[in-house]
């Protein structure tokens, strides 16, 4: 079993799921990411003794980052900083490791579904989406922040299945300044005293 904890793990995991995505699941070997993290494959040996079992810890990782996100889009200060806020975490989470474990899920359903842990990415996306609308936002509220997290995931992929013009950073900011514009037209209650959203 792997053991946590440990900074040599963490980029393990961050490269196998990397390689992963990049070069497929199938033709990636323990050798290949031990080479790649600067390993002996003992070493890697040491943390993980398959690649089920790395993918498994990117899944959970994945899910873990998931809940942070919800937790602070849900807790978030109302109005268009803690919206900018949110954005810009959004653009972090896909371009972070999370990124990689959502874009590995979705190339490699059965390898994920082999996993009882794994949380599935319809899913995560579902419940990013409902934790950015708000409690009550209703069917325009829900479009809204599916349209703004689905704006960001899109120019944050690199190449785009839709012909949007720019390079990537041109599609970045466009995509930010959408996203925040679709927010911003989502009712929310005020926050209840005492409550501020969770540091990450």
């Amino acid at each position: 079993m792997p053991r946590d904890g440990s900074e040599t793990r963490r980029r393990i995991v961050t490269a196998a799921m990397r390689r992963f995505v990049e070069h497929g699941y199938d033709k990636t070997s323990l050798r290949e990411i031990a080479d790649d993290v600067g390993v002996t494959k003992a070493a890697l040996y040491y943390h993980f003794r398959t690649k089920e079992e790395i993918a498994a810890a990117g899944m959970a990782d994945f899910a873990g980052a998931v809940t942070s996100l919800q937790e602070w889009a849900s807790a978030r200060e109302p109005g268009h900083a803690g919206d900018a806020e949110l954005v810009e975490r959004l653009v972090r989470f896909v371009a972070d490791d999370a990124g990689a474990a959502l874009r590995f899920a979705q190339a490699n359903p059965t390898v994920v579904a082999g996993s009882d842990d794994s949380v599935r990415p319809a899913d995560a996306m579902s419940a990013i989406v409902r934790a950015v609308a708000g409690e009550g936002a209703g069917t325009e509220g829900m479009l809204r922040s599916l349209l703004a997290v689905g704006a960001v995931m899109l120019t944050s992929l690199g190449d785009t299945p839709l012909p949007i013009p720019g390079d990537d950073t041109e599609r970045g900011e466009a995509a930010r300044r959408v996203a925040v514009q679709l927010l911003g037209g989502i009712p929310r209650p005020a926050t209840r005293p005492g409550r501020t959203p969770p540091a990450r």
